[in-house]
């Protein structure tokens, strides 16, 4: 066990090394990032029935959700992370008063992209989600797992931006429109995240 633990020392303390010598300041092509969103997604439609493959959510019901995702920014514009999400599917008067009683809980895992091409204060983006989602649902069908898939535009804002290639800061907020397809429906998720 002792030698275990030191193995896995070493190997951090590697890990760690390696990523500071690749993400110094002075290398410009990647750069470990950090975000975290919240969001509410209007239910759209159904394309499936209720089955075993997938819940019903009927035009009722809509999704609230946290995510955070961990990344690496390429070239300053293109940005690739693994993410972790937990959405509550409830009726809107209950997801506004807060209560969580009645709802279903989807916890879900994805990959994220995202593409800002302007170096500008107020930059377009555009980006994508693929990954899974777990409904754990009281109904007849138990719980599901199904894709879970996104596409999204938006608008990101530099906090005191200056022109990145001259000094590195990319703390900043973005506005994401969105259209979704998971557990056999649709939905439009508008989200608010934070990028650091």
């Amino acid at each position: 066990m002792r030698k275990i633990k030191m193995l896995l020392a070493v190997m951090a303390t590697a890990v760690a090394f390696n990523a500071a010598a690749q993400f110094r300041q002075d290398r410009s092509d990647y750069e470990y990032m950090f975000k975290a969103e919240v969001g509410y997604m209007p239910f759209v439609m159904n394309l499936g029935n209720e089955g075993p493959n997938g819940y019903y959510i009927d035009d009722l019901q809509h999704a609230a959700g946290v995510s955070v995702v961990n990344g690496v920014n390429i070239k300053q514009d293109f940005f690739v992370g693994l993410g972790l999400g937990c959405n509550y599917v409830a009726v809107p008067k209950e997801i506004m008063q807060g209560k969580f009683a009645n709802g279903w809980l989807c916890p879900m895992a994805f990959v994220d992209f995202d593409y800002r091409p302007l170096d500008v204060e107020w930059s377009p983006m555009v980006g994508a989600k693929a990954g899974a989602s777990y409904l754990m649902a009281d109904s007849p069908n138990g719980n599901t797992l199904t894709p879970y898939i996104e596409l999204s535009t938006g608008l990101n804002w530099f906090f005191r931006y200056e022109y990145r290639n001259m000094e590195r800061n990319y703390l900043s907020l973005y506005l994401e429109l969105a259209f979704a397809y998971t557990q056999q429906a649709t939905f439009i998720p508008i989200r608010l995240g934070v990028r650091f």
